[in-house]
């Protein structure tokens, strides 16, 4: 019938329920804006840890703890500066043991390449090597070199050195072949050929390989931590939590999703970085 509405229709934004003049507010598009989808995740967190902090049980209070309580243990860290001094043992061992893993990691990738008859000889002790979980060789480490900063480098260089090797290799074998041809063809010696046409072709498959190494470095020198240490975050988490103080095991983790988190935005920062350098 002409002047009826369909019921079934949804009605115009801004009208009132049945009509009585309350607005219905569109939640759903105002989730879609940024400061929605803000506004919800920072309801979430305060609700999930309203709920941690004042949980009615004492037995989980007591495993558990609260919110305000690793705060205030943190803050407590700040003070005395034991919590730099373990970050710095962390970050210091996972630097050393990146370079020298990727140095030589690197070095040996373009020799191999270079030089495949030796590859092809050394290739199954390398496949054996890289195949076998490197967790497993830290407590040989601790054994050789103690628990100190020494155990946690050699740990995390092996682990770096098989990925950017590999990497490495990987780009050495799809240089373009036809390119290296005509420059011999045209009088190129064989320095040449390295600096001007393998490393520049190899260069975006080393990149690769250092990205996904850090986050490997980073988890490794934890590892090597919560097996055996003296300082470092992996030693905090491994300390605290065998004394069962439960706030400063789950301080010492927010310290490590910090880390985490910083460490994975500086990733992201020069791939993006790198990107742009590379289309430009």
């Amino acid at each position: 019938m002409s002047g009826t509405r369909d019921l079934t229709s949804p009605s115009p934004r801004g009208r009132g329920l049945g009509g009585a003049g309350f607005a219905v507010p569109d939640f759903q598009a105002f989730l879609s804006t940024p400061l929605g989808r803000s506004l919800a995740r920072l309801l979430l967190a305060l609700v999930l840890l309203a709920v941690w902090q004042y949980q009615p049980s004492d037995k989980l209070r007591f495993w558990m703890s609260g919110p305000i309580q690793i705060v205030a243990r943190l803050w407590t860290w700040l003070l005395d500066g034991s919590l730099w001094g373990n970050v710095g043992s962390t970050l210091l061992a996972m630097s050393l043991g990146y370079v020298i893993g990727t140095s030589i990691g690197i070095a040996l990738g373009l020799l191999f390449g270079l030089m495949p008859r030796l590859h092809r000889v050394l290739s199954p002790y390398i496949t054996a090597l890289y195949a076998m979980p490197k967790i497993a060789l830290a407590p040989l480490f601790v054994i050789v070199l103690g628990i100190g900063i020494e155990s946690k480098v050699a740990l995390v260089a092996i682990t770096v050195f098989f990925l950017v090797l590999n990497s490495t290799l990987d780009g050495v074998r799809n240089v373009d072949r036809d390119l290296v041809r005509a420059l011999s063809v045209m009088g190129a010696t064989h320095s040449e050929v390295i600096r001007k046409v393998l490393i520049p072709a190899t260069l975006p498959w080393i990149f690769t390989g250092m990205r996904i190494a850090v986050r490997y470095a980073f988890t490794n020198t934890l590892l090597a931590e919560l097996i055996a240490s003296n300082s470092g975050i992996g030693f905090m988490i491994e300390y605290y939590s065998g004394v069962f103080d439960a706030t400063g095991t789950y301080a010492a983790i927010l310290v490590l999703v910090i880390m985490s988190v910083g460490l994975t935005e500086l990733l992201t920062q020069i791939e993006a970085r790198m990107s742009r350098g590379s289309a430009g």
